[in-house]
């Protein structure tokens, strides 16, 4: 089976916002970007609009699609294709807004490189954040 999720960079200021799961089933502890699964008939953005508006309260303006992922879940070793999108713009202010992180954080990509992330995001991030002008 294969995880078919809409995935969002959120960033300001040369930082990128990231969080820190909760869940024991998949990614456990891991520092993730925000979205999740598309419901059926949903297309990747709208997805990630309603996902950051779930695990954030924002409301994400104009995603720009950055292109598709995949990784393995290193805690439930399932296969996930994520649709990668960078938000520059979003109403509203950060927050958690559910239970699926523990806490959230804005990080350069020094810091980001640094931490428990799944690598195919980490290079993502890597590549919209570089570490060096």
């Amino acid at each position: 089976m294969i995880h078919v999720t809409a995935t969002g960079l959120v960033v300001k200021g040369g930082r990128v916002l990231l969080g820190k799961r909760t869940s024991t089933v998949r990614f456990a502890g891991m520092w993730d970007a925000f979205g999740g699964h598309l419901v059926p008939c949903e297309d990747p953005a709208s997805a990630l609009v309603r996902e950051l508006q779930e695990e954030l309260g924002i409301r994400a303006v104009q995603p720009q699609f950055l292109g598709i992922y995949e990784d393995i879940d290193p805690t439930s070793r399932d296969l996930f294709r994520h649709y990668l999108f960078l938000v520059t713009r979003w109403e509203g202010e950060p927050r958690i807004a559910n239970e699926e992180h523990s806490e959230t954080r804005w990080f350069t990509p020094d810091e980001a490189m640094a931490l428990n992330v799944a690598p195919s995001l980490k290079e993502s991030i890597g590549r919209m954040l570089p570490t060096k002008p």
